[in-house]
């Protein structure tokens, strides 16, 4: 992470998302993550989670039978807050919760399953994050990443997302009500569903700020990753998208060989 550039309170924003887990949430968030391992059991496997944000996913994983756990983020929030929903919703669970930059780690063990959802792309260096937390994965294990699609508006996006998360709170103030007021009214005409047991408003205000910010093309993705001694088992939202009001992230699946 460049320490220099300015970066979105991804933490922040995820502590306040905790106050609204339950066990709706936790449910939707766990058929999200069944859904993503491709009907293989978690049960006896390890499983990492880079970029844990508030832990939903942890705490998923950990309802799947996950025999050991292991999550970091490089916000400490981001870490108390899945630090605080272990407590509440999986108190027998005993995660390995920890700080770290997936850019510069030390981390010496491998996973069967390796999982980073739209983490990968806000580190300030994509593709050697992508290269860092590949690397993880042990042999016949899964590699499951999500990554913000490509499109004619990436490069306005990026400076929007720099300008916000350099701003103060009055600034940001007026571009969230620029930005939340025509998506809440979109997603009421199109009924659009909440998945992952994600909240529209928390995803919302964390596209707005989320800086640093790169995208990829989904066959740039899969040729990278491939690449690194990987077949693709599955992908999801690979579809273009104009991008206007932002982009929202592909899913891949991959197995190394």
């Amino acid at each position: 992470m460049n320490d220099v550039e300015p970066r979105f309170k991804f933490g922040r924003n995820w502590l306040h998302y905790s106050k609204t887990i339950d066990e709706a949430a936790l449910a939707s968030a766990t058929d999200g993550l069944g859904r993503l391992l491709c009907g293989r059991p978690l049960a006896g496997k390890r499983f990492l989670d880079i970029g844990c944000g508030s832990g939903l996913h942890s705490i998923a994983a950990s309802r799947l039978g996950a025999s050991g756990i292991d999550a970091f983020d490089y916000d400490m929030d981001s870490v108390e807050a899945t630090r605080g929903n272990f407590a509440s919703y999986a108190p027998a669970a005993q995660p390995t919760l920890f700080r770290c930059d997936i850019l510069r780690h030390d981390i010496q063990r491998k996973f069967d399953v390796v999982y980073s959802w739209g983490v990968l792309h806000h580190t300030g260096d994509m593709w050697q994050a992508v290269k860092n937390a590949s690397e993880l994965v042990e042999d016949d294990g899964l590699f499951v990443i999500a990554i913000y699609k490509k499109t004619g508006f990436c490069a306005a996006w990026k400076s929007i997302k720099r300008l916000y998360s350099s701003s103060g709170r009055i600034t940001r103030f007026f571009m969230a009500s620029a930005f939340l007021t025509p998506l809440f009214l979109g997603k009421i005409l199109t009924r659009q569903k909440i998945v992952r047991g994600m909240s529209w408003y928390y995803d919302a205000i964390d596209w707005l700020g989320g800086y640093p910010y790169e995208s990829a093309t989904p066959g740039e993705i899969v040729a990278y990753v491939e690449a690194a001694g990987f077949e693709t088992l599955t992908t999801f939202n690979t579809e273009s998208v104009r991008g206007l009001f932002g982009s929202s992230c592909a899913e891949y699946v991959f197995q190394k060989v």
